[in-house]
């Protein structure tokens, strides 16, 4: 296929560092290359004359529109594309390119812009459409000094039409590096204020401005600015959807929710499917605790789903990211199985993302559904990358889920030497729990082979602290701060310290996952009740301590109760509904103080007043069990930690 006849229009100045990743993204895109440069003091124009650009010098004036219709006039070819150097095309492919440019309907298109922001590693961004790609037409010229567009001077052509095309462009100028590097707050200040002494009604120049002081967090001064705009703004323009999103945002940010919420609802009855504004008013509804306001809005963008062809937009909006939101609203809603479903979708759109696994994978255990879990991560296997089995593994060896577990160790991304240790764990201790010696004997072997592996190492002292009985797990316990980093936490090597909560945390999990229970059950009793909280170890291991041996949840429960000051610490809500769990799942009523109870009501968390509300029932079912009073089911009183966690209760 010939290359399309389209010039490439750049101005260029100190762009060495990204100028060839966006020329080799055109080659064969584009028929010539016009480059204008401003003052390059780097090797950026040997770099275009080696990939066939004519370059030629151009002074800076401080008006990006004159440079660019420079540029357009040195055109030859019937479509012009303009670029940044910090830009590259994303495969474009020659045949959709070829039909746009054939087409006689359009005049213009607009593309979208993905521009990622922050570090640049986690590849968060934004997206917004700008029309880049026009027809060669001397009446098609670029307007504003800064934050210039050519869109304006086509819609005044007879007929003139943009369509959309999805052409997409990285955009990779608002990564942190990038903005420190050419000082573009400060650039992009100055030249505004210049523009507006010329002027000062001038609405895209305010927003513009606006747009400035919000990208720095300066939310009041955003706000004073953008606010005004509202009325003056055509609702048709390219940017007033955003103007309402940002003024909205600024608003509440700034303080002002009264005033943000109004926003927020003019905006949509003009943008029905703008699902970052929807996702945005559903946060400040979430703020005010008016949850069930939130979810409606949330499910109103998952129904508009991916809307970035129509408004700015950034990562996740309407897809992954808005699912994300919408099941942590269920959560707070009890609506656990909707949040499920939530968790689910988020993977499907983005089965790489470890916070999405993580919320799914601690819902699937906390509520028993593992046998779910399993089949779901059976499917995504080949999907699963080693950010997420790094989270994954552990969370399925504290929550001692075994099926779960031997699906993982299938999964082609997962460590070799890792996936040897599981297998030991798998054949020996999991499969037969009550004799530890075969596991001891294949991670001592394995050992030869991996001295310096911290997993190794990590379930052999974990196995010698149950084997050894009482006492030698007793000395074991004065051997923690030796003990090198493992499989259950990341942490650094340790020395001859005092023990902190995170040491402990690591040693129970490691403790649980050999079956030590002996040796777990000391493990809190150094701290003494009011230091060591076990609901606030890792939530998977909770599952493992519901599914333990009725002998050791009994003597836990025991424990829990013997300590009279276990009460004392204020948000001591979680600890008593584990508690409650860990005593009905061995056949018991949880026991309630008066300052147990005291601490439920105050803890402001609907969970801690849920489980509470339940206790009640259950002791009414046991003083009446003939009576008209029953409680029926059984609570997820795991859930209920999570939640009262979460709440801060």
């Amino acid at each position: 296929m010939d290359t399309p006849g389209i010039s490439l229009c750049m101005i260029v100045r100190n762009e060495a560092q990204h100028l060839e990743q966006c020329l080799l993204s055109v080659q064969g895109r584009v028929s010539e290359i016009i480059i204008a440069d401003t003052g390059s003091e780097d090797n950026s124009m040997a770099i275009a004359r080696r990939f066939g650009a004519r370059v030629i010098r151009l002074p800076w004036e401080h008006d990006f529109s004159k440079a660019r219709n420079h540029t357009l006039q040195l055109a030859s070819y019937g479509w012009i594309l303009v670029l940044d150097a910090d830009e590259a095309l994303a495969d474009w492919k020659l045949d959709d390119l070829q039909s746009l440019l054939e087409s006689e309907r359009a005049d213009g298109y607009f593309l979208p812009f993905i521009h990622y922001v922050g570090e640049g590693s986690g590849r968060e961004y934004v997206t917004d459409n700008v029309c880049r790609l026009f027809r060669n037409d001397s009446r098609i010229c670029f307007r504003g000094s800064i934050h210039e567009e050519v869109a304006s001077s086509i819609w005044s052509l007879p007929g003139g039409h943009i369509a959309y095309a999805h052409l997409p462009v990285h955009h990779y100028g608002y990564l942190d590096d990038e903005l420190q590097r050419k000082n573009k707050a400060s650039r992009n200040l100055e030249l505004i204020h210049a523009a507006l002494r010329l002027e000062p009604d001038s609405v895209p120049l305010r927003y513009a401005l606006g747009t400035e002081y919000y990208q720095q967090g300066q939310y009041q001064a955003a706000a004073d600015l953008l606010l005004p705009l509202l009325e003056e703004a055509p609702p048709e323009s390219g940017y007033t959807a955003d103007l309402y999103l940002k003024t909205a945002f600024a608003l509440q940010a700034g303080g002002r929710p009264v005033d943000a919420e109004s926003v927020y609802r003019a905006g949509i009855g003009l943008y029905a499917d703008f699902t970052d504004l929807l996702e945005s008013y559903a946060g400040l509804l979430l703020e005010q605790g008016q949850v069930w306001r939130a979810y409606p809005l949330l499910q109103q963008a998952l129904d508009s789903g991916d809307t970035a062809h129509k408004y700015p937009s950034s990562s996740g909006s309407g897809t992954s990211r808005t699912r994300m939101f919408a099941g942590r609203v269920c959560e707070r809603l009890f609506l656990f199985e909707e949040a499920l479903e939530h968790y689910r979708q988020a993977i499907s759109y983005a089965p790489d993302d470890p916070a999405a696994w993580e919320q799914l994978a601690t819902l699937c255990l906390l509520s028993g559904q593992t046998e779910q879990l399993t089949a779901f991560t059976r499917q995504l296997l080949p999907a699963l990358p080693r950010r997420v089995l790094s989270r994954l593994v552990p969370a399925a060896l504290n929550a001692r889920a075994a099926p779960w577990l031997a699906a993982l160790c299938a999964a082609p991304h997962l460590p070799e030497d890792i996936r040897q240790v599981l297998q030991v764990l798998l054949g020996t201790l999991f499969r037969d729990p009550e004799q530890p010696g075969a596991a001891s004997a294949g991670l001592a072997r394995m050992r030869g082979d991996m001295p310096d592996n911290p997993w190794v190492s990590g379930y052999l002292w974990a196995l010698s602290c149950r084997s050894g009985g009482i006492a030698a797990a007793g000395q074991g316990l004065g051997r923690l701060a030796e003990l090198p980093p493992g499989p259950a936490a990341d942490s650094e090597h340790r020395t001859n310290t005092p023990l902190s909560f995170a040491d402990y945390s690591y040693e129970a999990q490691l403790l649980l996952q050999a079956g030590a229970w002996d040796t777990l059950l000391l493990l809190g009793r150094p701290f003494g009740a009011a230091h060591f909280l076990w609901s606030r170890l890792p939530l998977p291991l909770l599952r493992g301590l519901l599914d333990a041996p009725v002998a050791f949840k009994l003597q836990w429960c025991a424990d829990y109760t013997g300590h009279l000051q276990h009460h004392s610490l204020p948000g001591d809500a979680a600890e008593w509904l584990l508690y409650a769990a860990i005593a009905q799942s061995c056949g018991q009523v949880p026991q309630l103080t008066s300052a147990d109870e005291q601490t439920l009501r105050q803890s402001g968390s609907t969970a801690a007043i849920t489980g509470l509300s339940y206790y009640m029932l259950l002791l009414a079912a046991e003083v009446h069990p003939e009576g008209s009073i029953t409680a029926t089911g059984s609570i997820p009183w795991l859930l209920l930690v999570k939640s009262v966690l979460q709440s801060g209760g």
